[in-house]
């Protein structure tokens, strides 16, 4: 194989500054097909240390807190690591919030956070008068400064479908019954932790949930409500935490909603749906957020 940096030349790619940047996700799978031992490498630490998992995490670092928000101090876990936050119980019925780093199996593991002398440091030391609650993991810097219920998953739950392209990996689920757009949000949100009308950023996701799905669709009763909008101003489509949308898979026609020449027109269609054509191809549709129809969720553990 070429040396890294001269495939890399060939390819047109630069190295990116700083500590955990990839050159580009295309081009570090690239790397790694032509050899698949690319991230032991020297190299993968400065061309593809995300894609390669060689980034260190820096977590919030804080015992017996009152509120996870009022943490400050941050600590540099190193390579493997996940953040935590911790909820105790003392005997006095005062809870109180830990935070810190812990290997990222042990996030996956579903076992509960050590006892008092096993020798851990996983978030700090802990008085046997104290029990833990609950705890959960997250995977990006400084993201455990919230109640454990608040933190984004970390693992597909059961009854979802796992998707991953690169950094990209999100779950997706469908919930069949018929709401508007805003009670399909809440309902992706009470059916799972996290979950929110479906993050689409790509033709490969677009692909994966149509063969994941499909089976799911039949007729022109299950146009499906994913998280794509342009409330704010016409033609300027966002995903659910207000991030441009890139990819599109419009049907023929689309979008086309006529507030766009008549802005004082009711109902506007703001929100985005996919729609059956002859029961089997789904592309998409604006359509009105009032209206109903079922709904496609994901939680987005990586964007």
């Amino acid at each position: 194989m070429l040396g890294a940096a001269v495939f890399l030349s060939a390819l047109g790619v630069t190295a990116a500054a700083g500590l955990c940047n990839d050159i580009s996700t295309d081009a570090c799978r690239l790397l790694v097909a032509a050899s698949p031992n690319f991230c032991t490498t020297p190299s993968a630490q400065t061309e593809c240390p995300s894609f390669c998992g060689l980034c260190t995490r820096t977590c919030y670092h804080c015992n017996e807190v009152n509120d996870p928000s009022t943490c400050t101090t941050s600590v540099n876990c190193g390579v493997g690591k996940e953040c935590i936050v911790s909820e105790t119980i003392g005997d006095d019925f005062i809870y109180h919030y830990n935070l810190g780093c812990v290997d990222k199996s042990y996030c996956t593991s579903g076992t509960d956070l050590p006892h008092p002398g096993s020798g851990s440091s996983v978030v700090g030391k802990r008085s046997p008068s104290k029990r833990n609650l609950q705890y959960d993991c997250c995977d990006a810097d400084l993201c455990n400064n919230k109640m454990p219920a608040e933190l984004t998953p970390t693992t597909c739950p059961t009854g979802t479908q796992e998707f991953k392209d690169g950094l990209v990996h999100v779950c997706y689920f469908l919930l069949k019954q018929e709401r508007n757009a805003d009670d399909g949000a809440k309902a992706c949100a009470n059916q799972f932790r996290g979950g929110n009308l479906a993050y689409i950023p790509s033709r490969a996701a677009d692909n994966f949930i149509k063969s994941s799905f499909g089976s799911e669709f039949s007729g022109d009763h299950s146009e499906t409500f994913i998280g794509v909008f342009d409330k704010e101003h016409e033609l300027s489509f966002v995903d659910t935490d207000g991030s441009p949308q890139i990819f599109f898979d419009w049907r023929h026609g689309q979008p086309n909603d006529p507030n766009v020449n008549d802005p004082n027109r009711e109902p506007a269609q703001d929100c985005v749906r996919m729609f059956p054509i002859n029961g089997e191809h789904y592309t998409w549709q604006d359509k009105p957020c009032e209206q109903l129809a079922w709904s496609l969720c994901s939680i987005n553990i990586h964007k």
